[in-house]
């Protein structure tokens, strides 16, 4: 039977004792099939390629799918039966393409990136320092950016645009724009340039591509960014040089104080050790031997991976911060919220917040107590990596010699010295970071000053 087929002619159609194909009239092949229980489907009714007679394939229930659409897929298998290409395998292509474009997305590689090359086999102690860093940054803004595309189809227009708008915006504002994020997160705070968050998201996109190049099976031969300029489109990084004069860092030691635990012991050591402030915070119990805190190469900074084991000798200051802490019973972190299982996140927003708050309330108490005026009193910028180059630059002040003060912020001799001198300097470094601790406590001891009446008096 042949006819032109029509919605109200296949709803007319009543089922039989066997099963019977109604032919259309308009596409050749068609077929809709009817069957003893009243189901009805379109099929494609031909000789396929490789097969000897003509056989049934169905293409979908009535219903589920319109006639035209019937139609119109039974005019591409048609075509590609006459160009000798079985649908079927056609299909199976089609499925392996979008299995492949979904195991090649942005988000899919960024994923496989953190596994292999940032976490590794143990996500306690990941393969590269900056590993909290750099998940954040991929999951919070480039994978809500550009995770569902296809690493090989994104171009570098499509990835500067968003990074250039973060950079002029500042994250939270440019993601929302981009409808990247749904709300902001942080709504009472303006927008401002943010140059480089931009720079470090460039990086981290870069460093993506770069992998996914080395690492093979992702079909990418060349990164979308090779040739962009990051300083020609972004600016380029401000060298900092600001260190903390030293009413300041009285205020930033007295201010610590004042901090939550355990944030407050967190930034004690910073402060006494030099470190860094994620080597400070990540610091674990077992890292600790003795007087002796051994932090491993894969926390420590290094170049091209060659990061070195850095040795702390845990001078009287250092102890007295570790003592006030309690051992967590659910994991080995010093610094913990949960009981050591993780570490906390150190240099927050918030906390920082309050550290510059106190750090000013400081500043006017000491001001007003030398009777001076303290609403004229303003705390100038600063960064937590600022107190680490304050002390580098106090212990040359103290006549700590460059070697030993070097070694005490972990920085790593260059040329045939570096590769041969391998000596830790544990007792200088001691006695270094005892000087540093005396010279601190020595800045925030009560001194008597005269007042303006002329009467002894002291502050602190």
């Amino acid at each position: 039977m042949k006819t032109a087929l029509t919605d109200r002619a296949i709803k007319a159609m009543r089922a039989a004792a066997k099963a019977y194909d109604v032919h259309d009239a308009v596409v050749p092949g068609l077929s809709l099939r009817v069957m003893p229980s009243g189901a009805k489907s379109f099929v494609v009714l031909t000789r396929f390629p490789g097969a000897k007679h003509p056989t049934r394939r169905a293409l979908g229930a009535y219903g589920a799918f319109t006639l035209e659409a019937s139609r119109a897929k039974a005019r591409q298998w048609l075509d590609l039966i006459a160009r000798g290409i079985d649908p079927a395998a056609q299909v199976e292509e089609e499925r392996r393409k979008r299995e492949r474009e979904r195991a090649t997305t942005f988000a899919a590689v960024a994923t496989d990136y953190l596994d292999r090359e940032i976490y590794g086999l143990d996500r306690a102690r990941p393969k590269k320092r900056s590993a909290a860093k750099i998940e954040q940054a991929l999951t919070d803004v480039l994978v809500p950016l550009f995770g569902a595309r296809p690493i090989t189809a994104l171009t570098a227009d499509e990835i500067m645009r968003p990074i250039e708008l973060i950079a002029r915006l500042g994250t939270d504002r440019a993601l929302v724009k981009l409808n990247a994020r749904k709300r902001l997160r942080r709504p009472g705070r303006k927008a401002r340039p943010t140059p480089e968050q931009a720079r470090a998201l460039f990086t981290f996109a870069e460093m993506i591509f770069n992998w996914a190049i080395d690492h093979g099976g992702y079909g990418l031969d060349r990164s979308p960014l090779e040739r962009v300029s990051k300083a020609r489109r972004l600016g380029r990084s401000m060298r900092r040089d600001h260190m903390l004069n030293d009413e300041e860092l009285a205020a930033f030691t007295l201010a610590i104080e004042r901090l939550p635990a355990p944030h407050r012991q967190v930034y004690q050591l910073l402060l006494h050790s030099g470190l860094r402030l994620n080597e400070a915070a990540r610091a674990r119990w077992s890292e600790i031997e003795g007087d002796v805190w051994t932090i491993g190469s894969e926390r420590m900074k290094g170049k091209n991976g060659e990061a070195r084991a850095h040795v702390v000798p845990l001078t009287p200051a250092l102890r007295r911060i570790f003592t006030t802490m309690p051992r967590g019973e659910r994991g080995d972190y010093v610094f913990s919220v949960k009981g050591g299982a993780s570490p906390i996140a150190p240099g927050t927003v918030r906390i920082k917040a309050m550290l510059d708050s106190e750090m000013l309330a400081c500043l006017r108490q000491r001001a007003k107590a030398r009777g001076g005026d303290s609403n004229k009193v303003v705390l100038q910028p600063w960064r937590n990596h600022d107190v680490r180059r304050t002390c580098r630059s106090t212990l040359s002040r103290l006549g700590v010699t460059e070697d030993v003060a070097e070694a005490v912020l972990a920085h790593q001799r260059g040329g045939v010295v570096g590769t041969y001198d391998r000596w830790h300097r544990l007792p200088e470094k001691r006695e270094a970071l005892e000087k540093w601790s005396r010279f601190l406590a020595e800045l925030i001891r009560p001194q008597p000053f005269e007042t303006v009446r002329h009467k002894r008096a002291s502050m602190s």
